[in-house]
């Protein structure tokens, strides 16, 4: 039988090993600058944009979108109307952070390295 001391001992050195290696974790910062881009995270850390990745959400970006004919003539004037309207458009969504957003982050593992996930409303 083993001692229960000795497994003790070594839960206590597995948690202090995982707790060292700094696993990954989430933090709630606010931008405090757009370009560049720097997210207050705590009075004394203020992440700068090389320590950031953005996912989409929190980025501008393109996409296509469809329109149906009807549809179109709705939201776009063409005058005269015309069928010859592509069906696949290119759109360009501003969505990137400004001032004042909290946003919500998760802390890569063991790193100085940060995803910026998405927006948080509060």
């Amino acid at each position: 039988m083993v001692n229960s001391n000795l497994v003790q001992l070594i839960q206590q050195i597995a948690v202090k090993a995982v707790e060292t290696k700094k696993p990954c974790d989430y933090i709630v910062g606010t931008v405090v600058s757009e370009k560049p881009l720097k997210i207050k995270v705590s009075q004394a850390l203020i992440l700068e944009e090389e320590f950031l990745h953005l996912t989409r959400n929190v980025t501008d970006f393109e996409t296509e979108f469809t329109l149906d004919r009807i549809g179109i003539f709705h939201v776009v004037h063409i005058d005269p109307p015309t069928d010859t309207w592509a069906d696949k458009q290119k759109v360009t969504i501003h969505n990137a952070l400004k001032i004042g957003e909290k946003v919500l982050l998760v802390r890569k593992s063991g790193g100085q390295d940060f995803i910026v996930i998405d927006r948080v409303v509060t």
